[in-house]
């Protein structure tokens, strides 16, 4: 494949990555949420000599990741869930959607649920002997700060972060845009670019942006002086 079909076939994000950082190229990256594989997989094709670690706590769902993740020998999945910190909580466990979410303690829902296993993003990562993130992908239906906050002890050594952010308030299902990038500011992000903007579909779609998926660069990685 030549180097332009290459460039094309990689993921938006990792296509504007490369195209502003020539030389960049990842070590490690994290799919957190990683459902049946979707994102991981197009990650393994564009970078086979990434090593690339996939969390999917709900059974079902990681039996489908594991079955589509066979041909790519650069891909480790983990059945467990990622957090603020380690436990047991509930999810929802409706076959293999992408859906799937965290529950509150309290919360009860009509729909078939599973006790899965968390741990933070810094435990697994000094787990599997990984000093440092070049991607961190999290798609987590609305837990994304809360796994971000299991990474703290390690973000000055993740070059990127991807998360899903709610774009209006009234989206309750994932975290506001304003708190991920208060957050990731705080622990020295710019963010980079906004991928995936998706309008309003419930109910017919109306003319708001529902949801994205922001990406934030590590400050270290951008020199800003004598801009301002």
């Amino acid at each position: 494949m030549s180097q332009t079909a290459a460039v094309a076939a990689m993921a938006p994000v990792f296509r504007q990555i490369t195209k502003h950082l020539p030389d960049w190229r990842p070590g490690v990256i994290f799919d957190v949420g990683a459902n049946i594989g979707q994102s991981c997989t197009t990650y393994a094709s564009s970078f086979p000599d990434a090593a690339i670690h996939a969390f999917e706590p709900v059974p079902e769902t990681f039996s489908e990741l594991r079955r589509r993740i066979e041909p790519y020998p650069n891909i480790t999945a983990h059945p467990i869930g990622l957090s603020c910190r380690a436990g047991e909580a509930r999810m929802t466990a409706i076959g293999t959607t992408p859906g799937n979410r965290l529950l509150g303690p309290e919360e009860r829902v009509a729909v078939k649920t599973q006790a899965v296993r968390l741990d933070t993003g810094a435990a697994m990562a000094d787990e599997l002997g990984v000093e440092a993130i070049s991607f961190l992908k999290i798609d987590t239906e609305g837990h994304d700060l809360d796994v971000i906050l299991g990474f703290a002890p390690m973000l000055d050594s993740v070059d990127f972060v991807q998360v899903e952010a709610s774009m209006n308030p009234y989206n309750r299902t994932h975290v506001p845009f304003r708190l991920l990038e208060d957050t990731l500011r705080h622990f020295g992000y710019l963010l980079f670019n906004i991928f995936e903007p998706t309008q309003e579909f419930k109910r017919g779609g109306r003319p708001v942006l529902r949801r994205c998926n922001p990406v934030f660069i590590a400050g270290r990685l951008v020199d800003l002086t004598g801009i301002s």
